[in-house]
């Protein structure tokens, strides 16, 4: 029977900041109720840039001016980093 060795190591959760890293996105997403209580739920496309989204936002609005609830989500990469031993 041989021996066995383990090592452990610390694992940080951390932003993924590599050149090769999925990139960052924001999009919002109308919450607006309508007469039967139902979300409008209309959404803008995946921006690399925070502006795009609230653009999309306040189009939706202008089409739609009593739609003026949003909720906003940014989708950040992150990636685990073995952190020396544990």
């Amino acid at each position: 029977m041989t021996g066995r060795r383990f090592r452990f190591v610390k694992w940080t959760l951390r932003p993924d900041t590599e050149a090769d890293a999925p990139r960052t996105v924001h999009r919002f997403r109308c919450v607006a109720l309508d007469d039967h209580d139902d979300e409008c739920g209309a959404c803008s496309a995946a921006c690399a840039e925070p502006g795009e989204a609230q653009g999309w936002a306040s189009g939706h609005w202008r089409a739609n001016p009593d739609h003026a609830s949003f909720a906003g989500t940014v989708e950040r990469p992150w990636v685990l980093w073995m952190d020396g031993p544990a």
